[in-house]
């Protein structure tokens, strides 16, 4: 998500629902604004080629127009380098 804004996100939102049988799973991954980062960490987040990095807020309402059960887990350090991520499940 963080390399489409947000009107081509709602739009993969849409055709992965439409693509999922009732209960299937649209996982993403991608670089997030969280509270607790360090400069390295929003450095190298305002670095990445995807121009759309979002708060876990943002990505949730994105998600929300096309699905109504959403999890959403903030993730410090699942690489070597100092980067947040955010993993959304999406339920149909």
């Amino acid at each position: 998500m963080h390399h489409l804004d947000d009107r081509e996100s709602v739009q993969l939102f849409r055709i992965a629902h439409e693509a999922l049988r009732p209960g299937g799973k649209l996982v993403t991954l991608d670089g997030v604004w969280a509270g607790e980062q360090s400069r390295t960490e929003r450095y190298l987040l305002a670095k990445d080629r995807g121009r759309f990095v979002r708060s876990e807020s943002e990505y949730v309402k994105l998600a929300s127009e096309v699905f109504s059960q959403i999890k959403s887990n903030i993730r410090p350090r699942l690489l070597r380098i100092p980067y947040t991520h955010i993993i959304l499940e999406c339920v149909k």
